[in-house]
Parts: structure tokens; sequence; C-alpha cells
């Protein structure tokens, strides 16, 4: 960080809010101009003579003023710092202004006074705001009713009065072009920021609802939906409990993230939903929020394709780990729920009977129901498990996902 940003940054806290933050540099930075501008007339007078004694002692004056308020800044005392930047420049013009005369160069600093204070003094401060700006304005009608003309000037010749005049426009000019030009870098660099942010979110929004929820959910629109045709896969890891008493904390949640970011990629590229993950279970549905009829075949190559996954790991991992999968087809409500950390989810019976085909499945089969059968029996390998008690819903005839039929098993 350069010697500049450094001075300009006095004062300034980390987690300072980016319009605080703007007017504390803008400040220090006005302090710095100040000084530089105050410091320079004080040595064009000292060099002048004695006759310009009492501008040379205001602008020393200012300069160790503006000084001061670097230091105010730095304490914390915003208020104090502002005040000493923008009283100190108002008094020293209308001195040098009463000595060598109301000459247009010196008006132009009022017009610069006048409105610094909108730049440096927020919301809260209204009253010190229109204070120094009622100062600048006083300081500018008094100079206007009681300097002396240009014609009373003693011993400053038209030379000398007309660089003072050019030197005061100039540098009035260039203060304003910093200013504005230090103004809308930040604000453009604000916004930049405020732009990535709201990217972020919108990413973390997306990685939370699906995009079609999320722009509802932008119009305080309350989501509540039906669905007739919606297939829904539930999957867990078995022997997990066992498992994370094996496995160190690091290592377990390493291990899971590589699973579910495999699954992850596979609802993407099918463009499936993923609902949730419960602990080691992982939830995904297909034909929701958008509907599509091909919904239960994307979900039964979305099964199969993790049991591949799966096995993938497995060897990369040098793990033996196996999955449950259990997988229904039916008439689902979806909705979002909750204030804070709110989800995108499924009730009903559906839902329900998914999670039964898990729980009573075998590990590394994929148990389906009698009604995702017939809907996939003409493309895809389906093997009979027979009937079985299913918690919750009595005896169920299901059968086994194995695969994809060729084109030769057609």
């Amino acid at each position: 960080m350069g010697l500049w940003q450094r001075i300009s940054t006095v004062g300034v806290r980390p987690d300072e809010p980016t319009g605080e933050r703007r007017r504390v540099v803008i400040t220090n930075q006005s302090a710095v101009i100040g000084t530089v501008s105050c410091g320079s007339f004080a040595l064009a007078y000292a060099v002048a003579g004695a006759r310009f004694i009492a501008p040379f002692c205001a602008n020393v004056v200012a300069v160790a003023l503006l000084l001061c308020a670097l230091g105010l800044s730095k304490r914390g005392c915003r208020l104090a710092a502002k005040l000493f930047v923008l009283v100190p420049v108002n008094v020293v013009v209308v001195v040098a202004s009463m000595l060598l005369g109301g000459r247009v160069g010196f008006l132009y600093y009022f017009f610069l006074f006048a409105a610094v204070p909108f730049l440096v003094f927020g919301g809260h401060e209204r009253l010190a705001r229109w204070s120094a700006t009622m100062l600048s304005v006083v300081c500018l009608v008094f100079v206007q009713l009681f300097a002396p003309a240009d014609a009373r000037i003693a011993g400053v010749t038209p030379m000398i009065a007309h660089t003072i005049d050019l030197a005061s426009a100039i540098a009035v000019l260039a203060t304003v072009v910093f200013i504005v030009n230090l103004f809308t870098t930040d604000t453009e660099n604000a916004e930049a920021r405020l732009a990535e942010e709201h990217a972020r979110s919108e990413r973390l929004l997306l990685n939370v609802l699906p995009a079609a929820i999320s722009a509802r959910l932008k119009e305080d629109e309350e989501i509540a939906d039906r669905f007739s045709e919606v297939t829904v896969l539930f999957s867990d890891i078995v022997g997990f409990t066992e498992l994370s008493q094996r496995f160190a904390p690091d290592e377990l949640v390493k291990m899971l993230n590589r699973i579910f970011s495999a699954f992850d990629d596979l609802a993407a590229e099918l463009e499936l939903e993923k609902i949730k993950t419960i602990g080691d279970c992982y939830m995904v549905a297909a034909g929701l929020p958008n509907a599509r009829a091909d919904h239960a075949e994307a979900m039964a190559k979305m099964a199969l394709a993790m049991r591949d996954a799966l096995a993938r790991i497995n060897r990369e991992g040098g793990y033996r780990l196996q999955i449950r999968t259990g997988l229904h087809t039916g008439a689902v409500v979806a909705g979002v729920i909750g204030k804070r950390k709110f989800i995108y989810d499924m009730w009903g019976d559906t839902v329900n009977t998914a999670s039964r085909m898990e729980s009573s499945g075998v590990p590394g089969e994929i148990q389906i129901t009698r009604d995702l059968q017939e809907r996939l029996k003409d493309a895809f390998v389906i093997e009979p498990r027979g009937t079985i008690s299913v918690k919750g819903k009595g005896e169920m005839e299901t059968f086994f996902l194995k695969g994809a039929k060729t084109p030769e098993g057609r």
C-alpha cells in the first residue's frame, strides 16, 4: 500500500460500510490537499516579503489545523476532523481576500468549500453539513461586501494579481476534478462489489432453490404447488453409523462431500432437482418444478448412474461403500417453508413411499414400486423381488432396477 493510500485510509476500520469509508477517505484527502495548497501559499507569501505576514501566518495556522484533522481521523474523532478541514480553509481565504482583495480566484474557493460538506458529512450529520455549507456562503458574502477592490490593493502589481487569480482558479478546478474522480471511482468500485455480491448471492440462492422458484420467491409469492407426475429417489449409504465411528471427522466429511458432489453433477447433467441431503441420505426428484414427460426414465438413469459413480469412488478411494436406493412415482405437493435456511421441499404419499422403498431395500440394489415398474419395463431391465412388508404401507410388490436394455435385448 502506497503512502497516499495509507494517508487516505487513516482511521478507516476494516468492517467500514462503503459510504462511511468514502466520507473518511475524502476527509483525509481534503486535509492533505488543503495542507499542500495552504503550505504553497504560505511559502509564496514568505518569499513575497514582510507585507504578507498576515496571510502567511493564517496559512501556517491552517496547515497545522489540517494536519490535526488527520490525527483526529486516526483517533476516530470524525466530526471534529471534518470541522478541522472545513473551518480553517474558509477562514484563510477570508483573510487573504481582506488583505489582497476580493478577487475572482479567491471566490472560487467558497463554491468548492460549500460543496465539500455534502461529500464528507453523512445523513446523520445534517446539522453539521448545512452549518459548514452556510459558513462558506457567509464567508463569500462577507468578502463580496467588505473586501477591498483590486484597485485599492497596495503593493500588488497587475501581473501578481493575475497570477494569484489564475493559480486560485486552477487549484479549485484541479481539486474539484480530483474529488469528483475519487467519488466516482469509489462509487464504481462499490457498484462493482455490489454486483459481485449480488451475483454470489444469486448463485448461492440457486444452490438452495430452483431458478423458477427463486424468481417467484423474489416477488413475495407463496410457493405451494401440486404436481400430478413426479418421480422421487431416496438413497443412503449402508452402515453409515458404523463408518462414522471408523473415520476421522474430516475424512468422513471429505468422503461424503466427494460422493454427494458426484451425485450433484449427475443431477445437473440429467436436469433433475436435488431436494436435500439428510445426514447420509440423498433425495432428488424429477418432474418439478418444471413438468417433464420422461421423469421416470430420467430418474432411473440417475439411480443407475449413482451406483456407477459410487463404484468409481470406491476404486479411486479404496472404499467398500454401498448405497441402498428407492424410487416411486406419483403426485406430490412442493413448496418453500421456513424464514431462515429455507428449502424447497416435497410432501405426500409418493415421497413417503419412495423413502420406504429405500429403507426396506437391499444394499447395492435399486428398489422400485409396481407403478414405476409399469412405466420403465420397456426400456429397462427389471427383476421382481416379490411381496414384502413395508412399514406404514403393508404388503407391497416391489422390483429391482438392474440396468438399461440394450438394443439387442429389446
